[in-house]
Order: C-alpha cells, then sequence, then structure tokens
C-alpha cells in the first residue's frame, strides 16, 4: 500500500510540475509564415544582413538559376538586390507542427520585368522562425 500511495505521489508531482510546460517547438502559425517570408524579402531590399541572417536556418539552402545558394552566397549576392521591391501573391500555406510550407507568385515590382513561382518551407526552433529551403523559378514574362 505504501509503495502504491509514494508511487501515486510521485507521478502526481510529476504531472503537475509539467503543467505549465511550453514545447520547445510550438506550432507555427501561418501569420509567422508569411512575415518571414516578408522579412526575407525585405531584408534583401534593404542590404540587411542581420535580418537576412536572422530569417535563415544555419543550414539553409536555395534553388534558383540552375544554382544552388546558401546564406554566404545571397550575402555577396545583397548589393545587387539593394532598392529591389517584389510582391507575395497567390499564397498557399500548409501547416504541420512547428513547419510551414508556402507556395507563392512572386511578381518584382522594382524592376518590374521579373516574376517567379516559389515555395519555402519555414520552421520555427525556440520561438524563431527561420526559412531553412526556398525554390525560385524564374517566369519569362512575353
Amino acid at each position: 500500500m505504501k509503495k502504491t500511495t509514494l508511487s501515486s505521489l510521485i507521478l502526481l508531482l510529476l504531472l503537475a510540475c509539467d503543467v505549465n510546460h511550453t514545447p520547445k517547438n510550438a506550432a507555427i502559425s501561418e501569420k509567422e509564415v508569411t512575415t518571414c517570408i516578408e522579412q526575407f524579402f525585405e531584408a534583401l531590399a534593404n542590404g540587411d544582413s542581420l535580418l537576412l541572417k536572422q530569417t535563415l536556418s544555419k543550414d539553409f539552402y536555395m534553388f534558383e538559376h540552375d544554382e544552388i545558394w546558401n546564406t554566404d552566397s545571397l550575402l555577396a549576392l545583397m548589393s545587387a538586390t539593394l532598392g529591389r521591391k517584389w510582391s507575395v501573391n497567390e499564397e498557399r500555406i500548409t501547416i504541420i507542427d512547428n513547419t510551414g510550407h508556402i507556395s507563392y507568385f512572386n511578381q518584382g515590382i522594382i524592376p518590374p520585368d521579373r516574376s517567379w513561382l516559389e515555395s519555402a518551407l519555414v520552421v520555427k526552433e525556440n520561438g524563431s522562425t527561420k526559412v531553412v529551403f526556398l525554390h525560385s523559378t524564374k517566369l519569362y514574362l512575353k
């Protein structure tokens, strides 16, 4: 009887301690996914290397223009993207736990003659959202 009571008490204490426990990787929201993508483009347009690093995971990679890009190659490209503006449209977002997948039509505003079909994988870890992967297919306007 004493063992059962003691075991029950220990179990009760363990459960009570876990009541206010927040999972390390809480679910991501659609808003967090779109905000992360917006910050990615904002960083490129403004040459903000700190913001770009904050929006990309440590193992980020990207497929675009028949190349594989990473954080370092994007940072090297930033001078060519200064002042550019993009409009992300027709977003489709799928959420599974702490991971969001977004696909969208990306229309260049400055310069206006460029557009892409893109998709990205965004993960929320320790309260921060990061782009893990981005795929971009340039559309050639006629």
